[in-house]
């Protein structure tokens, strides 16, 4: 063992200390060799060299197109150097290890070329860095990377903490800043203390910063502190949605039998004829649409031809639901009618029919008498309206049910169903969907959008490491333009499954001649909303939205319009089409991995965190919150009113602070 005869000969004797158990019982240091040391051990010339044997190969002469690649990828890596001071008989550094992403994308902003070439250059630099960890990662570290999970099962909170922000390669209070939480809290957990309940948010922020799954740090909590906590964003909605979704009862398409799709088509017929054959309401027609135009999958039965009807397919989905409830055995809760038998429109003229089907809803939905019912009421109330009313205009649907079924002439039946509809229509004062209770972990927040921010910024970084050129790429740069742009212009879902963009600038996503980016939409692309403002939409993006929305039409957009090149949508799903079904649940799916404060959410969820947060800093201003929304101010002021009582309550708070201020002088 070689002994040092003085302090100054430890210059000669290299080492690094990491801290792996810290401040308990069976803590312990050790000492390891660090990347740092080994970075030393190879120089750039060296990592060409091997670069240029792989591209090129060991050939005396290599194709034209082999050398011009090796050419690009060189050009880059000399001008990614030089960024830095370096040259290539500088010894590899931190700018191609652990802080690369960092400093790839601080040279990526100080370059000025066209947005190809930039594009290029971030390829070939992260091929590089590729190669760089691979020639710097000893063997061991590749084994520990196979066996991680196993080892990750057995750790203790503080060991599996320590662990992650090792391995992310930067300090505590870096991690701590990204991911919006306390840099002394986490030095605190990394010395052995447990978060309370209240910073839970902060460390499943710490979990997505670190690319963790989720709950892997909470669920090494004691339990005696999780169980202090109520257990998280249990939504009572989505709680009863899930269990019902077990016991589905609605009538199958597959079961609709073909006397009651004649009657379906003919109601079908009555509905969209520009000459209906019975009378009709001037606000009872339907609405017909292209099918580019409707963002949702339409069946057989609500289309004709290439035009659908949106109304058609919930209305249908109403009838559905009343006809399985008939059909349900008794012991379910049912009235045990025989399917075949249940399939008729007549049944909306039976008191019994509709009293036990509204309580049924009511008891599935927590005892809570709701929107879902006044949907049905008004598409019952339609059917045996005293004048227009379908049914009531036709006595021979009454052949269609049992004798005794109803009492009276047909019209009287029609009008007693007509006043039941209506009271339970009145009845339905509260929401068995409540808007809010998805985002109160962001409306508790002083910036309830930061959170999605830091969304963006972790899809970018993902982006960065994945493979260049990948598809999941493109869809990490494809989710954060979305979530960006929905907090920009909180439009509705429908309307993002919608958008297009052409390059002959006829799409719903354009540019101006002086560079500025806009969305736009037809006063018509609105009608079938009723709380939205029936006028022409053409806004702005934030001018901080342009580098991306240029990337990501040149780059990546094509990648995943794949074998459609012509598809207009501005965010395809996987098949490279129209994303109708997809759109609204990724973005729910991100922000349940990115957005710790959320159980996940979608965009009609972050149109109310836009707008409240906005009143919440600007008091009564309902104006720029309805042009922000493209709603109805009338809508917007039914909406939002409880801010108006919060408003009011802050205004009386300082008015008793200057009534004690007087007093006191």
């Amino acid at each position: 063992m070689t002994i040092f005869n003085d302090f100054n000969d430890l210059q000669r004797f290299r080492y690094h200390v990491k801290l792996c158990h810290n401040e308990g019982n069976g803590d312990s240091w050790r000492l390891i060799e660090d990347s740092l040391g080994r970075q030393m051990q190879f120089t750039y010339k060296e990592v060409i060299a091997l670069r240029k044997r792989d591209l090129i190969g060991t050939s005396e002469s290599p194709s034209s197109a082999d050398t011009q690649v090796f050419r690009n990828n060189i050009s880059s890596l000399h001008s990614y150097l030089a960024y830095f001071g370096k040259t290539e008989d500088s010894p590899i550094g931190r700018e191609m290890l652990n802080g690369f992403n960092e400093k790839l994308q601080s040279y990526l902003d100080s370059v000025n070329v066209a947005p190809r070439t930039k594009s290029d250059r971030r390829s070939h630099l992260r091929a590089w860095h590729s190669m760089v960890a691979n020639l710097t990662q000893p063997a061991s570290d590749k084994r520990s990377e196979n066996v991680a999970t196993d080892v990750g099962t057995s750790m203790t909170f503080h060991q599996m903490l320590r662990h992650a922000v090792s391995a992310a390669g930067y300090a505590p209070k870096t991690i701590a800043k990204r991911a919006g939480a306390s840099a002394s809290a986490i030095q605190r957990w990394l010395k052995g203390a447990f978060p309370n309940r209240r910073a839970f948010p902060s460390v499943r922020r710490i979990e997505v910063e670190l690319g963790l799954e989720r709950d892997a740090l909470l669920s090494r909590v004691p339990s005696v502190i999780r169980k202090s906590q109520p257990q998280s964003f249990s939504i009572a909605y989505r709680e009863r949605q899930r269990e019902n979704t077990k016991s589905a009862y609605r009538l199958r398409v597959d079961d609709m039998s073909p006397e009651f799709l004649e009657e379906w088509a003919n109601y079908f017929e009555y509905k969209t004829s520009r000459s209906p054959a019975f009378a009709r309401s001037s606000r009872g027609s339907w609405r017909m649409l292209p099918m580019e135009k409707i963002a949702a999958d339409i069946p057989p039965y609500a289309r004709r031809g290439n035009r659908g009807c949106v109304t058609a397919t919930m209305t249908m989905d109403r009838f559905r639901s009343f006809v399985g409830y008939l059909s349900l055995p008794k012991a379910l809760g049912g009235l045990g009618i025989p399917l075949h038998e249940a399939q008729s429109f007549a049944w909306l003229a039976v008191p019994k029919a509709i009293e036990g089907f509204l309580t049924f809803v009511c008891d599935r939905s927590g005892g809570v008498v709701h929107n879902g019912h006044v949907g049905f009421c008004s598409f019952g109330a339609s059917m045996t309206h005293p004048q227009t009313g379908y049914l009531t205009q036709q006595p021979s649907f009454a052949a269609n049910i049992p004798e005794g079924s109803t009492r009276g002439a047909w019209s009287e039946a029609c009008a007693k169903a007509y006043a039941l509809y209506r009271q339970w229509a009145i009845d339905a004062k509260e929401m068995s969907r409540k808007p809010y209770e998805p985002i109160q972990g962001l409306l508790n927040l002083s910036e309830p959008l930061a959170p999605l921010i830091r969304a963006v910024n972790k899809l970018d970084q993902m982006a960065a490491e994945s493979a260049a050129g990948s598809l999941q790429e493109a869809i990490y740069k494809r989710d954060a333009l979305l979530l960006s742009m929905l907090m920009a212009n909180p439009l509705r879902a429908r309307n993002y499954i919608l958008m297009t963009w052409v390059e002959d600038g006829t799409g719903s996503l354009y540019q101006r001649e002086n560079g500025q980016w806009r969305i736009r939409f037809g006063a018509n692309d609105f009608k079938n909303d009723r709380n939205a403002s029936q006028t022409d939409y053409d806004a702005p993006l934030p001018a901080a939205l342009s580098d991306r929305i240029d990337e990501y039409l040149v780059e990546f957009r094509p990648r995943l319009l794949k074998e459609h090149p012509r598809c207009a949508s501005l965010f395809p799903g996987k098949n490279g089409r129209i994303w109708t079904k997809g759109l609204s649940k990724q973005v729910a799916k991100v922000t349940r991995r990115l957005v710790p404060e959320t159980p996940g959410i979608g965009p009609h969820a972050v149109r109310h965190l836009v707008a409240t947060d906005w009143l919440r800093k600007h008091p009564n201003d309902f104006l720029t919150a309805a042009q922000l929304l493209h709603d109805k101010l009338e809508t917007v002021l039914r909406a939002y009113a409880h801010l108006r009582q919060d408003d009011a309550f802050n205004r009386f708070e300082a008015h008793l602070e200057a009534v004690g201020q007087a007093m006191r002088r």
